[in-house]
């Protein structure tokens, strides 16, 4: 909850925010409570049962706004963000990646969701476990209850079908950053410091080869950077897009 010193950051201009694998509105609820964005709109992937659903979704979001728009994507969001900033260039004021990387997955990472759509298929998924919720999350969070819920709550709720058409949609995956080194607008990378998924090195990659991106690291904050560290990620997109 806001305290009364907790002003909330004005963004004027329209953001559209992209969520990431099994998330939904609450990966950004904590954050958008400091924040004042009346043109404020969120795509809801998680409704799409492939990639086709998720770009129609998306630009369907993107025709609410007659001017140009922000889009933040966290994690698989980002780089859904990023397809819909490349198939809508004249419509996008900048892109914003969070904790997200837009390159093809690394083999490790493709066997790893291979076999957990054959454990799905084969009606064995139980959900996100312990271990696996923690690496998530800096060391200094992997035992703040509150934030680890959410993540839990999210994946009870959105369930292995969802998971299933997520990893689908995005699998086999094409490299997206030379086309986006092309593009008129500014790319934004954020992510925390301790992202055991997305790496710093990961990161820093990416804004070596976007001459039209910047680059951000936050402390206390792994993967779970909205969840983490809620108010500095927003006073970071109020920086960047305000």
């Amino acid at each position: 909850m806001l305290t009364t010193n907790d002003t909330p950051y004005q963004i004027d201009q329209p953001v559209v925010f992209f969520p990431g694998t099994l998330c939904d509105e609450r990966i950004f609820n904590s954050c958008w409570q400091h924040l004042d964005i009346p043109m404020r709109a969120f795509v809801p992937l998680q409704w799409a049962e492939d990639l086709a659903q998720m770009k129609m979704l998306s630009a369907d979001r993107l025709a609410y706004f007659e001017q140009p728009v922000h889009l933040v994507g966290y994690s698989m969001g980002g780089y859904i963000a990023a397809l819909t900033a490349l198939e809508n260039q004249s419509r996008v004021a900048s892109l914003t990646l969070i904790a997200s990387a837009c390159d093809e997955l690394p083999e490790k990472e493709i066997q790893q969701r291979q076999q957990l759509l054959k454990i799905i298929k084969n009606k064995q998924y139980r959900g996100i476990t312990e271990k696996r919720l923690k690496c998530f999350f800096h060391d200094c969070h992997q035992q703040h209850s509150e934030y680890l819920n959410i993540v839990k709550q999210m994946d009870q709720d959105l369930g292995a079908a969802v998971l299933a058409a997520q990893i689908s949609a995005v699998q086999p995956r094409k490299n997206l950053l030379p086309d986006l080194a092309k593009c008129p607008f500014p790319v934004h990378l954020v992510s925390g410091e301790q992202d055991d998924l997305v790496s710093e090195s990961t990161m820093l990659d990416m804004h070596k080869l976007l001459p039209n991106s910047d680059m951000t690291l936050i402390k206390n904050a792994g993967h779970m950077l909205p969840i983490e560290q809620s108010r500095a990620l927003a006073e970071y997109l109020a920086s960047k897009i305000a």
